[in-house]
């Protein structure tokens, strides 16, 4: 592994589809040898030993097999990407705006098991990060906003083209406030930690929802008023949402130990659906 063509090896959690993609990525582009890329579950001791296992959880780690040094964090990622492109190396080493990489990569990493909400594999390493409620939090007051924001082409691209459709803009985000609002009290129901995963998951969802609704809004706007087929269309992202929210709350231990919630999740789904047509 240390011949000239696999120089560096970058570890990544192959729990995460994220860190599977992007470093897969380096390699299909010649970033990195082949070899130059392996998962913690497959790490040899001599290379193990190399790297701050605790740091490497949080911060994926690039050991350069000639000096020894392992960078970690967004400080391997600059190094990898600054062979192509030198200004990338350049300004990602002057300390502002490093500083300022290095938060949205912690904002990131320290959040991706709720971006992923997968499971550690039985016999794989668990390199799940550490709980950082500061980062968190602001995951999820950063989508929350966003989540908001994107109420405004909701209603006018989509909810506007609905037939029997009655629902104001207004109203729209008095219900999702009401929504929101329910969400944390029974967040406040469980553990705390598991009350802030519960919400994070549940951030994650309304993120998803939006985004799959993306196609159809812009559909609506280009194409025209599809009409009822629009119906259709959210029929499938409803399916496909109930799909994954099922696979998050198995993943956060909400689904079979909370059923009181999982009860009031469904009834604020049809409470949504319900107002779209009689407010």
């Amino acid at each position: 592994m240390k011949n000239k063509k696999c120089s560096r090896t970058i570890i990544y959690d192959d729990n995460c589809p994220l860190c599977s993609w992007y470093t897969g990525a380096f390699v299909q582009s010649g970033l990195l040898a082949e070899e130059g890329r392996l998962p913690f579950s497959s790490l040899p001791p001599e290379l193990l030993q190399q790297i701050d296992y605790a740091r490497g959880k949080n911060e994926i780690p690039l050991i350069d097999h000639q000096s020894g040094k392992v960078l970690y964090g967004i400080d391997a990622l600059v190094s990898i990407l600054g062979q192509r492109c030198p200004i990338v190396r350049l300004t990602g080493r002057w300390k502002p705006v490093n500083w300022l990489l290095k938060k949205l990569y912690n904002f990131i990493s320290y959040n991706r098991k709720v971006i992923v909400a997968r499971s550690t594999t039985p016999g794989t390493v668990d390199c799940t990060p550490d709980f950082r409620l500061d980062y968190r939090v602001v995951f999820m007051l950063v989508f929350l906003l966003f989540n908001t924001i994107m109420l405004f082409p909701v209603h006018s691209l989509l909810l506007q083209k609905l037939p029997y459709c009655t629902i104001s803009l207004v109203e729209f985000h008095v219900v999702h406030a009401v929504i929101v609002l329910v969400n944390c009290l029974l967040a406040l129901t469980l553990p705390f930690k598991k009350g802030v995963e519960y919400l994070g998951q549940v951030n994650m969802l309304a993120l998803i929802t939006l985004l799959l609704l993306l196609p159809l809004m812009a559909l609506n706007n280009w194409v025209g008023n599809l009409g009822w087929f629009n119906y259709v269309c959210l029929a499938a992202v409803t399916v496909l949402v109930v799909e994954e929210y099922v696979r998050r709350m198995h993943y956060a231990g909400i689904l079979l130990q909370y059923e009181k919630i999982v009860a009031a999740n469904f009834i604020s789904l049809f409470a949504l659906v319900g107002s779209l047509f009689v407010l």
